[in-house]
């Protein structure tokens, strides 16, 4: 049995290393104020950050649609994948796992398997990874789906900012708990628990 592996860009995978393992990538959309683009193809990292510096330029993000997703995984299944396991970023911090699995729904169900990692960077990246080594060891769809599932349980992810204000600004921190940050000059130590991104301790 042949299963491909889908994931999105917020796995930050490097382009050399996802195509060595056979992993579908799909581009999240980028907004760097009136422009629009593809998180990692036509909007590139230094770009997202040199905006976020800019206090004038507004700086979000957007699922795939879903269209783009079932597209894909008809493209897999017509090349000859017996089935398609879509690896993604936490449904808490975005609708990408939604899109997919509408997407999955409309193709078909019981061929396309897809995985909320509860996770995002390489959280995400390891699940996909382990998919991809999973299937090229010829493991059922099923299989791969619960093998992306235990690594995804089993990783953490943990960060440092300097601010809050951008992740305020992009939704995935309160208004609240950005000013206080702020206020009181702490620098927060965040980790991805249950999909959504929590302080695990401040430092000064």
């Amino acid at each position: 049995m042949t299963v491909a592996v889908v994931t999105d860009s917020t796995g930050y995978l490097p382009e050399g290393l996802a195509r060595a393992h056979d992993i579908e990538v799909v581009p999240l959309r980028v907004t760097l104020g009136r422009r629009v683009g593809r998180d990692t193809v036509d909007v590139r990292a230094g770009e997202v950050t040199a905006a976020l510096d800019d206090p004038e330029t507004l700086v979000g993000t957007s699922r795939p649609a879903p269209a783009e997703f079932a597209a894909r995984y008809r493209s897999l299944l017509a090349g000859g994948a017996d089935g398609v396991v879509s690896v993604h970023l936490s449904r808490e911090l975005s609708g990408t796992w939604e899109a997919a699995r509408i997407a999955a729904d409309e193709v078909d169900p019981e061929r396309v398997w897809v995985v909320d990692s509860r996770s995002t960077a390489m959280g995400l990246g390891f699940a996909a990874l382990a998919a991809a080594r999973a299937a090229a060891d010829g493991m059922t769809g099923d299989k791969v789906e619960a093998v992306a599932v235990d690594v995804a349980t089993r990783s953490r992810v943990f960060f440092c900012v300097d601010t809050l204000d951008h992740l305020r600004r992009g939704g995935r921190v309160s208004a609240t708990a950005a000013w206080i940050g702020t206020r009181l000059a702490v620098k927060p130590l965040l980790h991805v628990l249950d999909g959504r991104i929590v302080p695990l301790e401040k430092v000064r």
